[in-house]
């Protein structure tokens, strides 16, 4: 089966990684697999067995001119591209370049959730939301990183604006995580501290974290804080007014995050809102406990029966702190894969060749030869 996905671009954030990650499950059993971004910006490693084919826009100017040069180069290149059995967007940007084409082999594939800014909005501004959700999604196959997400598409469209709605995980080898996460740290790596991985934007609420992470009181523990962000310099400003220089420690993106994770003594995670937090998984399968606050959506999806000990019902940094306190005083702290057996590999994949199967045979396009393989 050919399957394309459209992304923004290969940077180093959530959507490309796991992106890649399904991609290469795919070619992995057998399918032409090419991701298409509309940027030519490449910071991730690409597979051998990966192609990847940039519409090359120019990402400069005003809003308008580079929306119309997004537009102009996407309808060029799907006017001309080869044949595709699907097609599955995975940005904002992208699911809504799709939305403009009547074709049922376009799947928006959502991985953040807007459920957070959706509830302190106005009356109007609610109806005006799911105005547009709805005209974005009507007629198409949807995919959603989390049940979470899948909920509030249905509240805010309605069933029968959507072709169907499915839950489709992001995938995990655990192995290679477990295999990666073996590497030698370098020799900054201090040896106590609690860990948070990802970007310094708005929605990771590091502001937060920083104020949960001082009630603690304790010295001799350090907090790591690996990403990169615009917030960087705010967060730096807010660890010197606490006179937290000599606990935060702040480290760039590093290509193998796993054996920093492995080595702290939890993860952290404050998000307002979230999609699939795939750091909470990755934790959990190198055997760190983690502490997270129940923002929408997944970590409710993740930390189920005895990993919800790890789940924050508040947002009060008091709480946290408290519930981070109480982790670390924990006598068994280990996890393993076993814990999130339901986002391996195998299993997400199982779960998207049935639904990638059953539009085939609704759209009247079953053919056994190009079938994907169970």
């Amino acid at each position: 089966m050919k399957i394309k996905f459209l992304i923004r671009d290969l940077k180093v954030e959530g959507v490309q990684v796991v992106t890649l990650r399904m991609a290469k499950l795919l070619v992995e059993n057998g399918h032409d697999v090419e991701i298409i971004t509309l940027f030519d910006d490449i910071q991730l490693p690409i597979d051998d067995s990966l192609s990847v084919t940039s519409l090359s826009v120019k990402n400069a100017g005003n809003s308008k001119s580079k929306n119309g040069r997004i537009e102009q180069a996407f309808f060029y290149w799907y006017h001309s591209s080869p044949s595709f059995d699907f097609l599955i967007a995975s940005h904002g940007e992208t699911i809504k370049l799709i939305s403009k084409i009547k074709d049922s082999r376009c799947i928006p594939y959502i991985h953040n959730s807007d459920e957070c800014s959706y509830r302190s909005r106005n009356i109007f501004k609610k109806y005006k939301y799911r105005f547009k959700l709805k005209r974005k999604l009507k007629n198409k196959h949807v995919f959603c990183v989390s049940d979470s997400i899948k909920s509030f598409i249905e509240k805010c469209c309605g069933e029968r604006n959507l072709n169907s709605i499915h839950t489709i995980y992001n995938p995990f080898d655990f192995e290679c995580i477990k295999e990666s996460a073996q590497e030698k740290l370098p020799d900054e790596c201090p040896e106590n501290y609690i860990i948070f991985v990802g970007r310094l934007e708005h929605q990771k609420r590091l502001d937060r974290l920083v104020r949960a992470f001082s009630l603690l009181n304790d010295s001799e523990i350090k907090l790591v804080i690996l990403g990169e962000g615009d917030l960087k310099a705010d967060i730096e400003n807010q660890v010197a007014e606490l006179g937290l220089q000599h606990q935060v420690l702040f480290h760039d993106f590093v290509p193998n995050p796993y054996p920093w994770i492995r080595q702290a003594r939890l993860l952290a995670l404050t998000s307002d809102f979230e999609g699939l937090p795939t750091v909470l998984i990755e934790a959990l399968a190198i055997g760190t406990p983690v502490v997270s606050v129940n923002c929408p959506s997944g970590p409710s999806e993740i930390l189920k029966g005895e990993l919800s000990k790890y789940l924050i019902d508040s947002y009060d940094e008091q709480v946290i702190a408290n519930k981070m306190k109480q982790v670390l005083l924990m006598a068994e702290k280990k996890t393993s894969s076993s814990d999130c057996i339901l986002f391996s590999k195998n299993n997400v994949y199982q779960s998207l060749s049935d639904t990638l199967n059953s539009f085939s045979c609704l759209d009247g396009q079953e053919n056994k030869s190009n079938s994907i393989k169970k």
